[in-house]
């Protein structure tokens, strides 16, 4: 337990100073964090400014999943962006720990776990829900504007 809180905790200057290294320890997946969040804030861009209207403006259910769901989603992409450039740009600091990296993926893993747990067991449910909603609106009837606005008057 001891090593791993060392592990976790040190900075890549001294992981590679410790390990030989000429340099601090490298960072291989530098590229690919990049690229996963910059899609996932282009995704959530994309989906608020186009898709919304576009792809769910007729299904409300659909739509309050994907408003909470990639919010929180671009949240932690946008996260994700510091945390990889403090650890390419600080090597010696606090923010290059390899903690927060483990913590970001955390993150993510408790996102998908939940999004899943959604759709699995709330999101039919809800869908029945709005299903049945709909059919009791087509019994009740609509008022009439012309009558309302001579009973004001």
């Amino acid at each position: 337990m001891g090593n791993l809180i060392v592990w976790l905790f040190t900075d890549p200057t001294q992981a590679g100073t410790n390990g030989n290294l000429p340099g601090p320890e490298p960072f291989h997946y530098s590229w690919p964090w990049l690229i996963f969040c910059l899609l996932g804030l282009l995704i959530y861009f994309y989906y608020m400014v186009e898709g919304r209207k576009r792809f769910v403006k007729s299904r409300p259910i659909l739509k309050y999943m994907l408003d909470r769901y990639l919010g929180w989603f671009a949240v932690i992409c946008f996260v994700g962006l510091p945390i990889l450039a403090s650890r390419i740009y600080l090597n010696n600091f606090f923010f290059a720990w390899r903690a927060w990296r483990y913590l970001w993926l955390l993150a993510l893993g408790v996102w998908l776990v939940w999004w899943i747990l959604y759709l699995v067991r709330r999101y039919p449910e809800d869908v029945a829900n709005h299903t049945a909603y709909v059919n009791r609106q087509q019994y009740i009837p609509k008022g009439n504007k012309r009558k309302a606005r001579t009973a004001t008057r």
